[in-house]
């Protein structure tokens, strides 16, 4: 389609159409819609405006005006009698049922959106933004915001079940003892783990904000007794003496240096012959959404992603011997790779 008027010169309305500059309000409304809990008013069927203000407290005319861009975003739909309809798309931002309410405000967050202002200067630069544009570092930013770091867990919750699920489908669990989760909050694949081999014992390390949502979640599985928590840095120490160490999604997180020094830790601690699995994100060379994961790693943290030659590399250069490179059972064309790597006999 050609943007040109009928002079021939450039037609910028024309153009507006194909550039779409809308869209880049989608998940801002997205969160907005969320964060009222909407969908939930909408789920038995179609309300008008007034109706939906009145049941979260809202001001009617502006919550009309904020539903007819939702119809825009096809969350809801338009219908006779100023009544608005809860389409499948919104149905996944409902908070009564499982769905992707928690993700779709941690993502739109000013933790995750505010450093993307910067995304001109990363890019020019090589430096992650958060700090500059935050004030601190992206993960420090949620213990002062928890609001932000409830939303952020519950979307790891989401999210980690069920790769948790495919994960203990993936590796052995036979004969293992004590299970160290490193970066692990809420507990989500630690628990599936533990579940897999009721013999073992687990203990998960992350940040201080984030481990009362881990000690919450292990609870709520029955797995207080078989756990312990600990808050920490793992740039610095994680627990020793496991013989199944997990990192899932953290090195995507990390820049190379940072990648590098986990990893050493993680082999400093573990006995010879004790197991590190990594589940993580891969550059496959195809086009995906990974490649938007991969930026806002740059942009956020200075995280990347990596292909599966390149993770490998960082095991071996970090003491792990046998490395080898699985797919995560039931997701064989994702873009996410398993490795696996023993602890060789130390020096």
């Amino acid at each position: 389609m050609s943007e040109t008027g009928d002079s021939g010169g450039f037609a910028p309305i024309q153009a507006l159409g194909r550039l779409a500059p809308y869209h880049w309000s989608a998940g801002l409304v997205m969160r907005g819609l969320a964060e009222l809990r909407i969908a939930d008013q909408l789920a038995g069927g179609p309300r008008t405006a007034v109706q939906v203000a009145a049941a979260i407290g809202a001001h009617a005319p502006s919550l009309h005006r904020f539903l007819r861009v939702c119809v825009l975003h096809d969350l809801v739909t338009a219908e006779e009698g100023g009544r608005f309809a809860l389409t499948d798309r919104g149905a996944l931002l409902r908070s009564d049922v499982p769905s992707l309410r928690g993700f779709t405000i941690a993502v739109n967050a000013p933790g995750m959106t505010r450093p993307w202002e910067q995304i001109a200067d990363v890019v020019r630069t090589g430096r992650p933004a958060s700090e500059q544009v935050l004030g601190t570092s992206h993960w420090d930013h949620y213990a002062k915001h928890p609001a932000e770091a409830r939303a952020y867990v519950e979307t790891s919750a989401t999210l980690s079940a069920e790769a948790a699920d495919a994960l203990v489908r993936t590796i052995d669990c036979t004969g293992v003892r004590r299970v160290v989760d490193v970066g692990g909050s809420p507990g989500t694949v630690l628990a599936a783990v533990l579940d897999a081999a009721p013999q073992a014992h687990g203990v998960l390390l992350d940040l201080d904000w984030a481990v009362p949502y881990a000690e919450a979640e292990l609870a709520r599985r029955g797995l207080a007794g078989r756990t312990e928590t600990v808050g920490g840095d793992f740039r610095v120490a994680v627990p020793p003496g496991g013989d199944l160490y997990l990192l899932k999604n953290i090195l995507c997180d990390l820049d190379d240096d940072t990648a590098a020094t986990v990893l050493s830790v993680c082999a400093a601690a573990a006995p010879a012959g004790g197991r590190l699995v990594v589940v993580d994100w891969e550059d496959t060379g195809d086009t995906s959404h990974v490649h938007a994961n991969d930026v806002e790693f740059m942009v956020l943290t200075g995280g990347r992603v990596r292909t599966g030659d390149e993770y490998e590399e960082l095991l071996r250069a970090a003491g792990f011997e046998q490395v080898r490179r699985t797919r995560l059972s039931g997701f064989d064309r994702a873009p996410i790779v398993v490795l696996e790597g023993r602890r060789g006999t130390h020096d």
